[in-house]
């Protein structure tokens, strides 16, 4: 069968397309096996691929074929009971994969029904995937957020975010922000953020930044004077890693701020971008400090997942909570089969539309996996990078 294979780790380049791969023939107990029509990428095939964290998710042997998240025929259930699952052979099924990423740049792939849900008729197989891949992601994160909450989300314009905008839209959230390095995408169908600003123009964690922004129309469609909508956000949403590096620089410019107004007896003027623990300020996010991360062992894997968020989430809660948000490190990669079916039910009723980057989808080729692996590894995508494996 076709497949895009790796002999090594490395960069994108390793990347090639072969046509003699062996096609599965002992597929593992509690799989099935699917003929993929798309794989939508995500940030940790590139990680997979570089090797940079091969002692957690590095593949068991070599060539091995990249990508996770798919949408795709069943050709063989493998036993799986179909009245449990929902699906049977011949249903088009999207799927995130639950153990590692790898695996479905092929003709053919053996997937986990945990994570898996028979696709809608009205849906094409490209938005499948990436709805399977990033929209569920949101989903879950958005089950934290209620209606009354002015929120920011920061690295807005990838797959999490682009589905966020607009999943926190449809439950009501009254403001919604982003930081992006395309915000006038971020203002228009079918994201319609109420507020955007270029993290490469813009100090995006800077309050007056948003402030002079927004009161001068420079951050919305309108133009208009949004005097009344100048307050700080309950809530950060940090998609791209560093933000509360960022927060501490900002309460420290306040407190000199402060103390100089004290001294100079004048008003005090809010900085922080976000309300503080003691207001009901909140700061989530899905990714460490710096995006790029190395883990080979278990006491790198503290280092960078658990010893610094357990320390934050505990001292902006405590000693931190007068000027510093409720740190969380919000986990949302479940594998509730209940959030694919919302997800793909909200997006055949038109309510949720899957952003795929209109520079794909890419072709199954050796340059269309190289060059779809640049862009995701570029960061500077538009919602989510999709191969097309094969045509309906």
């Amino acid at each position: 069968m076709k497949a895009i294979i790796s002999p090594s780790y490395g960069s994108y380049h390793n990347l090639q397309l072969v046509t003699d791969f062996a096609k599965p023939t002992e597929i593992p107990k509690g799989n099935i096996l699917v003929k993929t029509h798309a794989v939508a990428l995500a940030p940790g095939d590139v990680r997979v691929l570089s090797g940079a964290c091969k002692e957690f998710q590095g593949p068991p042997s070599f060539p091995y074929i990249p990508g996770g998240d798919l949408c795709g025929t069943v050709v063989d259930m493998n036993n799986v009971d179909p009245s449990t699952v929902g699906f049977n052979v011949g249903d088009r099924v999207a799927a995130r994969f639950t153990k590692g990423p790898r695996d479905a740049l092929a003709e053919y792939a053996h997937i986990s029904p945990k994570m898996t849900y028979k696709v809608p008729e009205n849906l094409t197989s490209e938005d499948a995937a990436a709805l399977a891949s990033s929209a569920t992601i949101a989903l879950c994160l958005s089950q934290r957020i209620t209606p009354n909450e002015r929120v920011i989300i920061m690295g807005a314009g990838g797959g999490v975010g682009s589905h966020l905008c607009q999943i926190l839209r449809i439950k009501g959230v009254k403001c919604i922000a982003a930081a992006s390095h395309d915000p006038d995408r971020m203002l228009k169908e079918p994201l319609l953020c109420n507020y955007a600003l270029d993290y490469n123009k813009h100090d995006v964690y800077d309050f007056q930044e948003w402030k002079r922004a927004i009161m001068t129309g420079d951050a919305d469609n309108d133009g208009d004077d949004d005097a009344a909508a100048v307050e700080q956000f309950d809530t950060v949403i940090d998609l791209a890693g560093g933000g509360w590096l960022r927060l501490l620089e900002q309460q420290q410019k306040q407190q000199k701020q402060q103390q100089q107004q004290q001294q100079q007896q004048q008003q005090k003027k809010p900085m922080m971008l976000v309300k503080p623990a003691n207001q009901g300020g909140r700061y989530l996010t899905l990714v460490p400090d710096s995006y790029e991360y190395e883990m080979h062992n278990m006491w790198q894997f503290l280092q960078v997942m658990l010893f610094p968020s357990l320390y934050r989430a505990i001292y902006s809660r405590t000693i931190g909570k007068p000027s510093l948000p409720a740190y969380t490190f919000a986990m949302s990669l479940d594998n509730k089969i209940d959030l694919l079916k919302e997800t793909l039910q909200l997006a055949s009723d038109h309510k949720l539309k899957a952003c795929v980057d209109n520079r794909g989808p890419f072709p199954f080729t050796t340059q269309g996996a190289q060059d779809a692996f640049q862009l995701q590894q570029s960061r500077q995508v538009r919602g989510k990078v999709v191969i097309q494996t094969a045509g309906m």
